[in-house]
Protein backbone atom coordinates (compact mmCIF):
# COMPACT_ATOMS: atom_id res chain seq x y z
CA UNK A 1 0.00 0.00 0.00
CA UNK A 2 1.38 3.47 -0.87
CA UNK A 3 1.98 5.92 1.91
CA UNK A 4 -0.44 8.06 1.09
CA UNK A 5 -3.19 5.59 1.05
CA UNK A 6 -2.51 4.42 4.17
CA UNK A 7 -2.75 7.69 5.91
CA UNK A 8 -5.61 8.78 4.00
CA UNK A 9 -7.41 5.28 5.39
CA UNK A 10 -5.80 6.38 9.32
CA UNK A 11 -7.38 9.93 8.95
CA UNK A 12 -10.91 8.19 7.44
CA UNK A 13 -10.67 6.13 10.24
CA UNK A 14 -10.29 9.25 12.60
CA UNK A 15 -13.46 10.89 11.32
CA UNK A 16 -12.30 12.78 8.51
CA UNK A 17 -15.71 13.71 6.62
CA UNK A 18 -16.84 12.74 3.57
CA UNK A 19 -17.60 15.53 2.20
CA UNK A 20 -14.87 18.51 2.78
CA UNK A 21 -12.58 21.18 2.09
CA UNK A 22 -8.89 21.16 3.31
CA UNK A 23 -7.08 24.08 2.77
CA UNK A 24 -3.05 24.84 3.77
CA UNK A 25 -2.47 28.39 3.68
CA UNK A 26 1.01 30.08 4.40
CA UNK A 27 0.18 32.21 7.07
CA UNK A 28 0.22 31.12 10.79
CA UNK A 29 -1.99 34.05 12.09
CA UNK A 30 -5.64 32.52 12.03
CA UNK A 31 -7.12 35.33 12.65
CA UNK A 32 -5.74 36.48 9.23
CA UNK A 33 -6.48 33.38 7.30
CA UNK A 34 -10.20 33.34 8.99
CA UNK A 35 -10.62 37.16 7.15
CA UNK A 36 -9.00 36.33 3.58
CA UNK A 37 -11.47 33.54 4.05
CA UNK A 38 -14.42 36.23 4.09
CA UNK A 39 -15.33 34.63 7.74
CA UNK A 40 -15.91 37.18 10.67
CA UNK A 41 -13.31 37.18 13.11
CA UNK A 42 -15.48 38.09 15.77
CA UNK A 43 -17.28 34.92 15.58
CA UNK A 44 -14.07 33.37 16.55
CA UNK A 45 -15.01 30.15 18.89
CA UNK A 46 -12.56 27.83 20.79
CA UNK A 47 -15.41 24.38 20.29
CA UNK A 48 -15.10 20.90 21.18
CA UNK A 49 -17.27 18.30 19.17
CA UNK A 50 -20.33 18.90 20.81
CA UNK A 51 -19.72 22.61 20.72
CA UNK A 52 -19.40 22.17 16.73
CA UNK A 53 -22.11 20.16 15.86
CA UNK A 54 -24.94 22.50 17.87
CA UNK A 55 -22.84 24.97 15.43
CA UNK A 56 -22.96 23.05 12.35
CA UNK A 57 -26.77 22.70 13.57
CA UNK A 58 -27.73 26.35 14.32
CA UNK A 59 -25.94 27.96 11.79
CA UNK A 60 -26.80 27.23 7.96
CA UNK A 61 -23.39 29.31 6.07
CA UNK A 62 -20.22 27.43 6.32
CA UNK A 63 -17.96 26.88 9.32
CA UNK A 64 -14.47 27.09 8.99
CA UNK A 65 -12.14 25.22 11.62
CA UNK A 66 -8.83 26.17 11.75
CA UNK A 67 -5.37 25.46 13.22
CA UNK A 68 -1.56 26.25 12.73
CA UNK A 69 1.23 23.83 12.04
CA UNK A 70 4.50 25.32 12.21
CA UNK A 71 4.09 28.52 9.72
CA UNK A 72 1.14 27.14 7.98
CA UNK A 73 -2.83 27.08 9.09
CA UNK A 74 -4.58 24.58 8.48
CA UNK A 75 -8.31 24.87 7.34
CA UNK A 76 -11.00 22.34 7.31
CA UNK A 77 -14.61 23.13 6.18
CA UNK A 78 -16.65 19.78 6.92
CA UNK A 79 -19.92 20.46 4.00
CA UNK A 80 -18.08 23.52 2.68
CA UNK A 81 -16.40 24.64 -0.43
CA UNK A 82 -15.26 28.25 -0.53
CA UNK A 83 -11.37 27.12 -0.32
CA UNK A 84 -12.12 25.70 -3.54
CA UNK A 85 -12.90 29.26 -5.57
CA UNK A 86 -10.74 30.62 -7.27
CA UNK A 87 -10.94 34.22 -5.57
CA UNK A 88 -10.88 32.88 -2.24
CA UNK A 89 -7.35 30.89 -3.20
CA UNK A 90 -5.97 34.42 -4.47
CA UNK A 91 -6.73 36.01 -0.96
CA UNK A 92 -5.80 33.01 1.01
CA UNK A 93 -1.96 33.09 -0.99
CA UNK A 94 -1.66 36.79 -1.38
CA UNK A 95 1.15 36.98 0.40
CA UNK A 96 2.82 33.23 -0.25
CA UNK A 97 0.61 30.10 -1.18
CA UNK A 98 -2.19 27.71 -0.80
CA UNK A 99 -3.49 24.26 -1.80
CA UNK A 100 -6.46 23.48 -1.47
CA UNK A 101 -8.51 20.10 -1.95
CA UNK A 102 -12.50 19.79 -2.23
CA UNK A 103 -14.60 17.12 -2.64
CA UNK A 104 -18.54 16.52 -2.14
CA UNK A 105 -20.61 13.83 -1.87
CA UNK A 106 -22.14 14.59 -5.58
CA UNK A 107 -18.43 13.97 -6.69
CA UNK A 108 -18.01 17.58 -7.03
CA UNK A 109 -14.33 18.02 -6.70
CA UNK A 110 -11.50 20.38 -7.44
CA UNK A 111 -7.65 20.52 -6.24
CA UNK A 112 -6.51 24.09 -6.39
CA UNK A 113 -2.78 25.44 -5.81
CA UNK A 114 -2.27 29.48 -5.58
CA UNK A 115 1.39 31.32 -5.29
CA UNK A 116 1.41 35.41 -4.54
CA UNK A 117 -2.33 35.52 -5.55
CA UNK A 118 -2.54 34.11 -8.37
CA UNK A 119 -3.82 30.06 -9.41
CA UNK A 120 -1.03 28.49 -10.87
CA UNK A 121 -3.01 25.29 -11.36
CA UNK A 122 -6.16 23.41 -10.73
CA UNK A 123 -8.04 20.36 -11.78
CA UNK A 124 -10.98 18.16 -10.97
CA UNK A 125 -10.14 14.62 -9.59
CA UNK A 126 -11.91 13.11 -12.11
CA UNK A 127 -9.43 14.61 -15.22
CA UNK A 128 -6.18 15.17 -13.48
CA UNK A 129 -4.23 15.42 -16.93
CA UNK A 130 -6.66 18.50 -17.60
CA UNK A 131 -4.93 21.09 -15.62
CA UNK A 132 -5.70 24.91 -16.05
CA UNK A 133 -3.79 28.35 -14.33
CA UNK A 134 -1.30 30.52 -14.75
CA UNK A 135 0.88 26.95 -14.66
CA UNK A 136 -0.53 24.47 -15.34
CA UNK A 137 2.31 22.16 -15.01
CA UNK A 138 3.57 24.14 -11.64
CA UNK A 139 2.91 20.54 -9.59
CA UNK A 140 4.03 18.20 -12.16
CA UNK A 141 6.99 17.10 -10.07
CA UNK A 142 5.01 16.38 -7.20
CA UNK A 143 2.07 14.67 -8.81
CA UNK A 144 4.41 12.23 -10.47
CA UNK A 145 6.41 11.59 -7.20
CA UNK A 146 2.89 10.51 -6.09
CA UNK A 147 2.00 9.04 -9.06
CA UNK A 148 -1.36 10.90 -9.45
CA UNK A 149 -3.08 10.49 -12.60
CA UNK A 150 -6.29 9.62 -13.80
CA UNK A 151 -5.48 5.49 -13.82
CA UNK A 152 -6.22 6.16 -9.89
CA UNK A 153 -9.04 5.20 -8.08
CA UNK A 154 -11.14 8.22 -6.29
CA UNK A 155 -9.93 7.23 -2.95
CA UNK A 156 -6.30 6.75 -3.72
CA UNK A 157 -6.85 10.04 -6.01
CA UNK A 158 -8.48 11.65 -2.35
CA UNK A 159 -5.59 10.20 -0.33
CA UNK A 160 -2.44 11.34 -2.40
CA UNK A 161 -4.18 14.94 -3.06
CA UNK A 162 -3.88 14.85 0.45
CA UNK A 163 -0.41 13.90 0.91
CA UNK A 164 0.11 16.40 -1.79
CA UNK A 165 -0.92 19.22 0.88
CA UNK A 166 1.22 17.79 3.27
CA UNK A 167 4.01 17.79 0.91
CA UNK A 168 4.16 21.09 -0.29
CA UNK A 169 3.59 22.57 3.30
CA UNK A 170 5.44 20.20 5.75
CA UNK A 171 2.21 20.48 7.69
CA UNK A 172 1.11 16.89 8.40
CA UNK A 173 -2.66 16.62 8.80
CA UNK A 174 -3.00 15.32 12.80
CA UNK A 175 -5.79 12.90 12.98
CA UNK A 176 -6.21 13.76 16.97
CA UNK A 177 -7.21 16.86 15.97
CA UNK A 178 -10.62 15.61 14.12
CA UNK A 179 -11.90 14.94 17.83
CA UNK A 180 -10.03 17.98 19.67
CA UNK A 181 -10.98 21.34 20.60
CA UNK A 182 -10.39 23.91 17.76
CA UNK A 183 -10.81 27.20 16.62
CA UNK A 184 -14.28 27.54 14.53
CA UNK A 185 -15.05 30.61 12.64
CA UNK A 186 -18.10 31.42 10.80
CA UNK A 187 -17.98 32.48 7.39
CA UNK A 188 -21.05 35.42 7.18
CA UNK A 189 -19.67 37.33 4.16
CA UNK A 190 -18.37 34.93 1.34
CA UNK A 191 -15.96 36.93 -1.00
CA UNK A 192 -17.91 37.60 -4.59
CA UNK A 193 -17.26 36.12 -7.32
CA UNK A 194 -14.27 37.92 -9.55
CA UNK A 195 -16.34 40.96 -11.39
CA UNK A 196 -15.39 39.48 -15.11
CA UNK A 197 -14.85 35.64 -15.03
CA UNK A 198 -11.27 34.58 -16.49
CA UNK A 199 -13.06 32.68 -18.91
CA UNK A 200 -14.44 36.06 -20.75
CA UNK A 201 -11.25 36.61 -20.61
CA UNK A 202 -9.33 34.75 -23.07
CA UNK A 203 -10.41 35.54 -25.38
CA UNK A 204 -11.56 39.34 -24.38
CA UNK A 205 -15.37 39.49 -24.98
CA UNK A 206 -15.55 42.91 -26.88
CA UNK A 207 -19.26 43.91 -24.72
CA UNK A 208 -16.21 44.47 -21.48
CA UNK A 209 -14.63 47.51 -23.76
CA UNK A 210 -18.20 48.99 -24.60
CA UNK A 211 -18.29 52.46 -23.19
CA UNK A 212 -21.01 51.97 -20.80
CA UNK A 213 -19.44 48.89 -19.50
CA UNK A 214 -16.24 50.01 -19.26
CA UNK A 215 -16.74 53.34 -17.28
CA UNK A 216 -18.76 50.55 -14.46
CA UNK A 217 -15.60 48.52 -14.86
CA UNK A 218 -13.05 51.44 -14.21
CA UNK A 219 -15.07 52.32 -11.06
CA UNK A 220 -17.24 49.10 -9.69
CA UNK A 221 -17.78 51.25 -6.41
CA UNK A 222 -21.08 51.95 -4.38
CA UNK A 223 -20.88 55.22 -6.49
CA UNK A 224 -21.54 53.12 -9.73
CA UNK A 225 -24.86 51.62 -8.29
CA UNK A 226 -27.34 53.32 -10.62
CA UNK A 227 -25.28 53.31 -13.54
CA UNK A 228 -25.44 49.32 -12.94
CA UNK A 229 -28.90 49.16 -12.02
CA UNK A 230 -30.07 51.09 -14.94
CA UNK A 231 -27.25 48.95 -17.23
CA UNK A 232 -29.57 45.42 -15.95
CA UNK A 233 -32.64 47.16 -16.93
CA UNK A 234 -31.40 48.33 -20.54
CA UNK A 235 -29.39 44.88 -21.01
CA UNK A 236 -32.67 42.62 -20.24
CA UNK A 237 -35.31 44.80 -21.76
CA UNK A 238 -32.80 44.55 -24.93
CA UNK A 239 -32.86 40.58 -23.94
CA UNK A 240 -36.38 40.62 -24.09
CA UNK A 241 -37.12 42.78 -26.65
CA UNK A 242 -39.66 44.60 -24.91
CA UNK A 243 -41.59 47.07 -26.62
CA UNK A 244 -44.34 47.99 -24.05
CA UNK A 245 -44.16 51.32 -22.42
CA UNK A 246 -43.66 50.25 -19.17
CA UNK A 247 -39.51 49.86 -20.50
CA UNK A 248 -39.27 53.26 -21.41
CA UNK A 249 -41.59 54.40 -17.97
CA UNK A 250 -38.81 52.18 -15.94
CA UNK A 251 -35.81 53.90 -17.71
CA UNK A 252 -37.61 57.21 -17.02
CA UNK A 253 -37.77 56.49 -13.50
CA UNK A 254 -34.53 55.23 -13.01
CA UNK A 255 -33.34 58.78 -14.72
CA UNK A 256 -35.52 61.42 -13.19
CA UNK A 257 -37.02 59.65 -10.25
CA UNK A 258 -40.90 60.24 -9.31
CA UNK A 259 -43.19 62.51 -11.02
CA UNK A 260 -45.52 62.17 -8.18
CA UNK A 261 -45.97 60.31 -4.70
CA UNK A 262 -46.56 56.88 -5.23
CA UNK A 263 -45.38 56.75 -8.86
CA UNK A 264 -42.97 54.15 -7.95
CA UNK A 265 -44.80 51.89 -6.04
CA UNK A 266 -47.68 52.18 -8.86
CA UNK A 267 -44.98 51.02 -11.60
CA UNK A 268 -43.79 48.27 -9.32
CA UNK A 269 -47.40 46.72 -9.01
CA UNK A 270 -47.87 46.88 -13.11
CA UNK A 271 -44.96 45.18 -13.66
CA UNK A 272 -45.93 42.25 -11.52
CA UNK A 273 -49.40 42.02 -13.23
CA UNK A 274 -47.68 42.22 -16.30
CA UNK A 275 -44.99 39.45 -15.47
CA UNK A 276 -48.08 36.88 -14.03
CA UNK A 277 -49.91 37.00 -17.12
CA UNK A 278 -46.81 36.37 -19.13
CA UNK A 279 -46.43 33.22 -17.73
CA UNK A 280 -49.77 32.22 -17.79
CA UNK A 281 -50.01 33.08 -21.62
CA UNK A 282 -46.62 30.51 -21.44
CA UNK A 283 -48.19 27.98 -19.52
CA UNK A 284 -51.21 28.26 -22.02
CA UNK A 285 -48.87 27.95 -25.00
CA UNK A 286 -47.50 24.37 -23.44
CA UNK A 287 -44.04 24.80 -25.07
CA UNK A 288 -42.03 25.39 -28.41
CA UNK A 289 -40.22 28.70 -29.10
CA UNK A 290 -43.03 31.16 -28.67
CA UNK A 291 -43.76 29.85 -24.97
CA UNK A 292 -39.88 30.11 -24.67
CA UNK A 293 -40.20 33.86 -25.96
CA UNK A 294 -43.10 34.85 -23.19
CA UNK A 295 -40.95 33.24 -20.09
CA UNK A 296 -38.19 35.26 -21.71
CA UNK A 297 -40.43 38.48 -21.14
CA UNK A 298 -42.03 37.40 -17.96
CA UNK A 299 -38.77 36.99 -16.48
CA UNK A 300 -37.29 40.26 -17.87
CA UNK A 301 -40.35 42.53 -16.29
CA UNK A 302 -39.34 40.45 -12.96
CA UNK A 303 -35.96 41.69 -13.17
CA UNK A 304 -37.46 44.88 -14.28
CA UNK A 305 -39.49 44.83 -10.45
CA UNK A 306 -35.99 44.39 -9.06
CA UNK A 307 -34.79 47.41 -10.01
CA UNK A 308 -37.27 50.01 -9.28
CA UNK A 309 -36.31 49.44 -5.36
CA UNK A 310 -35.68 52.75 -4.02
CA UNK A 311 -32.04 52.49 -3.16
CA UNK A 312 -30.04 52.09 -6.37
CA UNK A 313 -27.43 49.30 -5.23
CA UNK A 314 -30.23 47.15 -3.16
CA UNK A 315 -32.05 47.50 -6.75
CA UNK A 316 -29.07 46.53 -8.64
CA UNK A 317 -28.58 43.54 -6.01
CA UNK A 318 -32.48 42.53 -5.94
CA UNK A 319 -32.25 42.85 -9.96
CA UNK A 320 -29.37 40.66 -10.32
CA UNK A 321 -29.90 37.97 -8.14
CA UNK A 322 -32.87 36.89 -10.80
CA UNK A 323 -30.58 37.51 -14.20
CA UNK A 324 -29.52 33.68 -13.83
CA UNK A 325 -33.00 32.75 -13.78
CA UNK A 326 -33.67 34.10 -16.98
CA UNK A 327 -32.82 31.68 -20.13
CA UNK A 328 -30.97 33.81 -22.46
CA UNK A 329 -30.71 33.02 -25.73
CA UNK A 330 -27.72 34.59 -26.91
CA UNK A 331 -24.78 33.61 -24.50
CA UNK A 332 -22.99 37.08 -24.67
CA UNK A 333 -26.17 38.66 -23.74
CA UNK A 334 -26.01 35.88 -20.62
CA UNK A 335 -22.37 37.24 -19.70
CA UNK A 336 -23.33 40.67 -19.93
CA UNK A 337 -25.82 39.94 -16.76
CA UNK A 338 -23.06 37.60 -15.06
CA UNK A 339 -20.70 40.72 -15.02
CA UNK A 340 -23.31 42.75 -13.93
CA UNK A 341 -24.47 40.63 -11.31
CA UNK A 342 -21.06 40.06 -10.45
CA UNK A 343 -20.42 44.16 -9.69
CA UNK A 344 -23.72 44.48 -8.14
CA UNK A 345 -22.11 41.85 -5.00
CA UNK A 346 -19.10 43.67 -4.92
CA UNK A 347 -20.81 46.69 -4.47
CA UNK A 348 -22.71 45.04 -1.55
CA UNK A 349 -19.94 43.82 0.28
CA UNK A 350 -18.02 47.21 0.11
CA UNK A 351 -21.43 48.99 1.62
CA UNK A 352 -21.53 46.00 4.31
CA UNK A 353 -17.95 46.71 5.34
CA UNK A 354 -18.61 50.28 5.57
CA UNK A 355 -21.50 50.02 7.81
Amino acid sequence: MHPADAKYAELTDGGLPDQLCLTWVQEPDIDEVARRFGADVESKQWADEDTIAELEEDYQAELIHLVTIGGWTLALAPNGYQGSRSEVMESLSAQGRAFSVYWSAAMDSAVSYAVDGVVQTEFDLAEVEQRTGADPSALDPFLAELGVSDELSLPELQARCLALGQKLSGALFPPEWLHSPRYVFKIVDPLPDAIVPPAYLDPRAPFLDEPEFARILADPSPAMAPAVNRKIATTVIAIAGIEDPIAGEVLRLLDTGERFPGERQELKDRLIRQADAAIDQAKSLGGGPEADRVKLTANALAILHGTLWPEPAEAASAASMQVVSMKVPNRIDFMRLIVLRNVSEHIMRALRADR
